[in-house]
C-alpha cells in the first residue's frame, strides 16, 4: 500500500526519476566476476530445488493449475446452484416482506416462513460450518453445531406454522406488536 501510494506521488512520476532509473537498468554491471559468481550459484540452487527427491512440496505446488477440470456435469459436490438458490431466496425476501405485511393470509405467512427460515439456516450453518471447524474444536463439537442448527431451523418453522394455524398469523402478530402502545402495562 504505501508502496503504491508512493508512486502516485508527483516525485515519483517526475522525469529525473524516470532517467536515473532508465540509466541504472540499461548500465553495464561494474564487477562482472561478481556476477558470473551470482549467476552460478543461482543456477547451483535452482539445480538443487529442482531435484523431485528434495522438494516434493515444490514439485507439488508447480502442478498447481488455475483453469477448471472437466469433469462429469452432475457432481454432487457442485455448490454453485445452491450459492444462486441462496441469492435469490434473499432477493424474494425483500418484496415478500412488506407484501405479506400489506396483504395477510396463510399463503403469504407460510411462503415468508418458508423462505425467512431457510435463509437464516444458511446463515447459521455458514458460521457453523466456518467458525466451529474440527482443526479448532476436534471432530464432535462441528457436527452437534449443525446439529443445533438443524434443530434450531426446525423448530423456528414449527413455531411459525403453528403461529400461522393457530392464532392470527405471522403478520397479523407483527401488527399488533407494532401496534402496543409504550404507555401501557402488561
Amino acid at each position: 500500500m504505501a508502496f503504491s501510494m508512493f508512486l502516485r506521488t508527483p516525485a515519483c512520476a517526475s522525469q529525473l526519476l524516470s532517467q536515473q532509473v532508465m540509466k541504472l537498468g540499461t548500465q553495464a554491471s561494474l564487477k562482472p566476476v561478481q556476477t558470473q559468481r551470482t549467476l552460478n550459484a543461482v543456477n547451483t540452487l535452482k539445480n538443487t530445488l529442482l531435484k523431485s527427491e528434495t522438494t516434493p512440496t515444490l514439485n507439488a505446488v508447480r502442478s498447481f493449475r488455475t483453469s477448471a477440470i472437466r469433469m462429469a456435469a452432475a457432481k454432487s459436490d457442485d455448490h454453485s446452484k445452491l450459492w444462486v438458490i441462496e441469492r435469490i431466496t434473499s432477493a424474494i425476501l425483500i418484496p415478500l416482506v412488506p407484501l405479506a405485511l400489506m396483504v395477510p393470509n396463510k399463503v403469504f405467512d407460510s411462503l415468508l416462513a418458508v423462505i425467512v427460515v431457510a435463509h437464516s439456516f444458511w446463515g447459521l450453518e455458514a458460521i457453523a460450518v466456518d467458525y466451529v471447524r474440527a482443526s479448532l474444536f476436534g471432530p464432535v463439537i462441528p457436527k452437534i453445531a449443525i446439529g443445533l442448527v438443524y434443530l434450531i431451523s426446525i423448530a423456528t418453522l414449527g413455531g411459525l406454522f403453528y403461529i400461522i394455524t393457530h392464532d392470527i398469523g405471522i403478520a397479523n402478530s407483527i401488527r399488533q406488536f407494532w401496534s402496543i402502545k409504550s404507555g401501557q402495562k402488561a
